[in-house]
């Protein structure tokens, strides 16, 4: 028979309320906190499955913080370079009404201050910036602004090629801030750029512009051996410098507009010689013995085109030009050039005009073949050929010879089709960089798409694991606090029992 000693059965009840009491405080943390693991004892497995859960979740939003970051970054690009796309537009539209032969002086100088618009818009989204100051466009020069203009009026790229890329996925990283060398700068070009190179031998820190092609016909007709060396030579004039240019086998290449070896020229003025023009800066001025290299290039840029399409608004001449040869005799002079005749047609340029001995001329076009003379000029002193007319000015000499150059305008529908074709181009490379882009959006679309889908998954896991399922909970508080107050209940009538009460 075992004997239960009062002490002892004092100290079990005691433990039994203790213990209602522990399942009544552990109910009620459950439901205050909403978990069901509060500390890692409580469940080990469970408690490693919600570190690994967290941590892919911390992860998952780095990946969606890069994806908002990259949307940003291409949405802000997206939207500046569709509004390129416009401005190309409209120039296109702009250069077309130009070659258009209706067109007088006043439409082209109204053209050319629109065009010229176009262009300030077009550099102003070109150098657009994010919400913190950074050049979307420089590539990795993103403190650098994209685009200056140089001494000569030109659009320059003060960027680099380099492209950025943000990790938005594990494996998968996307491009943001294309750099403008990728897309307006680098346009195929039906009529070469020429970019100078100083030599470093200079005297001075002069420098000369771009060379660009401003009279097709003559461009494509002449053989264009570059690179060319530009030098400043002694023998020019007081306030003057002496150019020359000489090819890549170092033959002089005669110089508009009379054709000479050598042009004594004011520093600042234009030099133009096969076609190509460019020119001279004024402060500082060039000095003898500075030289440039030109290297043509294939590639321009959407900037140079629209430039040279406000500049090409001013060729607005109709007639030809005749300039006499430097090395002629005497000071005779060839005017006017007007187009008396215009159903002959005038499609080539560059004709000479040879004086010959007892009041004659003869006419050559470019190709060498004679159109016109022997003939008189002495009856009205006037020289005609091809529908075109001259007046002779002073007393030509035998053996004087006259450069003719076609009228502006007629070069400027020729250059303004070389450079719609140039802009057509750089259309197609702004609006690859824009599909681009967009391919990007999407990607990252998906990718936004996919974390989330995937945060909710792991917060639905991880909600299992740690969360109390609020019915049951609500019942186990109930059903403790009923059990700890049944058993205060029952130890509390115990304690009155005594066996006195029963003898």
């Amino acid at each position: 028979m075992t004997r239960i000693a009062t002490a002892n059965y004092f100290a079990r009840n005691m433990a039994s309320l203790q213990l209602r009491q522990s399942n009544l405080d552990r109910a009620q943390m459950e439901l205050s906190t909403g978990k069901q693991i509060i500390k890692p004892s409580d469940d080990p497995t469970g408690s490693n499955s919600m570190i690994r859960l967290r941590q892919e979740i911390e992860v998952s939003n780095r990946y969606i913080v890069s994806q908002e970051s990259a949307e940003r970054f291409n949405l802000t690009s997206e939207s500046a370079v569709a509004s390129m796309t416009d401005v190309i537009f409209r120039a296109e539209e702009l250069m077309l009404q130009s070659i258009n032969g209706t067109m007088d002086k006043n439409s082209l100088a109204a053209i050319a201050e629109e065009l010229q618009q176009r262009l300030e818009q077009f550099e102003g989204l070109t150098n657009t910036t994010n919400a913190n100051g950074d050049f979307i466009f420089s590539g990795f020069q993103t403190n650098t602004q994209t685009y200056e203009v140089d001494d000569f009026g030109y659009r320059q790229y003060q960027g680099d090629s380099g492209q950025r890329e943000v990790l938005i996925a594990a494996g998968f990283k996307v491009k943001v801030g294309d750099p403008a060398s990728q897309f307006i700068e680098n346009v195929p070009s039906t009529s070469a750029s020429y970019v100078p190179t100083a030599n470093a031998a200079n005297l001075s820190s002069s420098s000369i512009s771009m060379g660009f092609v401003t009279q097709s016909a003559e461009y494509e007709r002449a053989a264009q051996n570059a690179p060319f060396t530009v030098n400043f030579i002694a023998g020019a004039g007081a306030g003057q410098v002496r150019v020359e240019v000489l090819d890549n086998g170092g033959a002089a290449i005669p110089l508009e507009p009379n054709k000479s070896n050598f042009l004594d020229i004011t520093p600042g003025d234009k030099v133009q010689f096969n076609g190509i023009e460019f020119s001279t800066q004024a402060n500082p001025a060039p000095v003898a013995g500075d030289s440039f290299q030109f290297d043509s290039s294939s590639n321009t840029s959407v900037m140079w085109t629209l430039q040279r399409a406000i500049d090409a608004m001013g060729m607005v001449s109709s007639s030809y030009t005749g300039s006499p040869d430097i090395t002629n005799a005497s000071t005779a002079t060839l005017t006017g050039g007007n187009i008396v005749d215009p159903a002959v047609g005038h499609t080539i340029d560059d004709f000479t005009v040879n004086i010959l001995a007892g009041g004659l001329y003869e006419v050559y076009d470019s190709a060498g073949s004679l159109v016109e003379g022997p003939s008189d000029y002495t009856n009205d002193n006037k020289v005609t050929f091809n529908g075109v007319e001259f007046d002779v000015g002073g007393v030509p000499a035998a053996g004087d010879v006259f450069h003719i150059d076609r009228p502006d305008s007629q070069a400027r529908t020729d250059l303004v089709s070389d450079l719609l074709t140039e802009l057509k181009s750089g259309l197609t490379t702004v609006d690859n960089t824009r599909s681009s882009m967009g391919a990007r959006l999407n990607a990252i679309e998906v990718e936004m798409s996919a974390q989330y889908r995937f945060q909710e998954v792991t917060k639905s896991t991880l909600a299992n694991i740690e969360e109390i399922d609020i019915y049951e909970a609500i019942t186990n508080l109930e059903m403790s606090k009923t059990g700890l107050q049944a058993s205060q209940q029952s130890f509390a009538m115990m304690q009155k029992l005594s066996l006195f009460d029963y003898i």
